[in-house]
């Protein structure tokens, strides 16, 4: 059953449109409360018309609605969007989760982001009860239905053109086309072309941005991400430092090769990019694998380095730095992977396999870091709270916060705490 109150409706374009991951999307709802707790599948074939870009991208998503027409919870998305992808071909995305025990109703469907096209073909829901497997009928799955009257859209562009497809379809005759070609991109934090540059580094182009006067800042990200997770720092960062944005290679815009990736390869692109720039001395803030790489950068090239605020970063992945929960969700990634014939050369896997095997750093020789460290962590991250303890003990010059209540994701969970957190500390006199 499909529930279509319009209060329920507009309740949930403006709190999903208050998650910036996605640009636009369209759902239905169904009444899943006999199911409640239990783990969902949701399946979607997605045609990509434009390549796969970092900036261009289609996913799944799904939401939880109690009986009170209230969100429950963030929506879920594909933790991998580009994984699924393939080239001139039906793309058989698939999202998994658990029905929240307070669900009366579960929104589905599609959510993009850029200026790609999309073909969108074949939904289908299933619950897993017991050891059955039940389907859960959707209304107009296939989009043979040419009103589109059960699904609806959110936060969608005004150049945005949805409509039926009979051109193109995975089953049936017709599918949906989502056509983003119109819609204007507005600068942001890694898609700035203004600012936007490239820098030939150790075989590779790094993509980089550079905003603003003052001392420098040099933002590194995590793993299979892009500088763009900083937006939620930027406004406050940029009031006083120089802002340098740069994606890892392989990553966000920069480009990959065949070389074996490495923490202190990355480490060493750093530096080569700082040289290239004519800086020493940036201060830097590296989120997760952004923080392996500072702490790398700061122990081999002490002079490039001023202060550094390190979140979420390990030395090694084993029981005692790293939940199991975490590696059990990436060996399963990576067996997925495998199973789908991903080749070994794929930059996707590659950073998979980098969060399982590296890095590999011995703690005594944090000793060799001589320029003063924040060390950060959220109460409830994926980095056990003894682990960041011991960078912090083993790390001279530095000291340690732990935010309550938070995660992995704390910059973006707390930010106005987390950026007074990191100002403060930069603007404090050295020892």
């Amino acid at each position: 059953m499909t529930y279509s109150s319009t209060k329920f409706f507009n309740l949930l374009f403006f709190l999903i449109s208050l998650n910036t991951f996605a640009q636009s999307g369209m759902y239905q709802t169904v009444n899943v409360e006999k199911y409640q707790g239990k783990k969902f599948i949701l399946e979607g074939k997605i045609f990509y018309k434009n390549a796969f870009t970092p900036e261009s991208y289609a996913l799944l998503t799904a939401f939880a609605v109690s009986d009170k027409s209230k969100m429950i919870d963030d929506p879920l998305y594909n933790d991998d969007v580009s994984e699924p992808y393939l080239q001139n071909d039906w793309s058989p995305y698939e999202l998994t989760g658990k029905i929240n025990k307070n669900a009366k109703y579960l929104g589905v469907g599609i959510a993009v982001m850029g200026n790609g096209n999309y073909y969108v073909d074949a939904f289908k829901l299933f619950i897993k009860d017991g050891k059955k497997k039940v389907e859960i009928p959707l209304e107009n799955a296939g989009f043979e239905d040419g009103s589109l009257k059960y699904w609806h859209t959110t936060n969608m562009d005004k150049n945005t053109k949805i409509s039926n497809a009979n051109d193109k379809a995975f089953a049936g005759t017709q599918s949906l086309f989502i056509d983003n070609s119109g819609v204007v991109e507005v600068a942001s934090l890694g898609n700035n072309k203004e600012v936007g540059n490239y820098m030939g580094v150790n075989g590779v182009k790094l993509y980089y941005e550079l905003y603003g006067e003052g001392e420098p800042l040099l933002m590194l990200h995590g793993n299979n991400s892009a500088m763009g997770r900083f937006s939620d720092q930027f406004d406050a960062l940029s009031e006083k430092y120089q802002i340098i944005g740069l994606d890892s290679r392989g990553q966000g815009k920069s480009t990959g090769n065949d070389t074996k990736i490495t923490y202190e390869l990355m480490a060493d692109d750093v530096k080569t990019f700082l040289d290239e720039l004519g800086l020493e001395k940036v201060n830097i803030l590296g989120w997760s694998d952004g923080g392996n790489i500072a702490v790398i950068l700061a122990m081999e090239h002490p002079d490039k380095v001023n202060k550094m605020a390190i979140m979420g970063a390990v030395l090694y992945n084993d029981a005692t730095s790293v939940t199991a929960e975490t590696n059990k969700i990436i060996r399963k990634q990576v067996k997925e992977m495998e199973a789908k014939g991903v080749a070994a050369t794929d930059m996707n896997y590659r950073l998979k396999m980098l969060l399982l095997t590296e890095p590999n750093i011995n703690p005594d020789s944090l000793q060799k870091i001589q320029t003063p460290t924040l060390v950060m962590a959220g109460e409830h991250d994926v980095v056990k709270e003894k682990h960041t303890r011991l960078i912090a003990e083993k790390t001279p010059n530095s000291e340690m916060v732990i935010f309550k209540g938070a995660g992995h994701e704390a910059p973006n969970e707390i930010p106005e705490l987390f950026n007074k957190t990191v100002l403060d500390f930069f603007s404090e006199e050295s020892n």
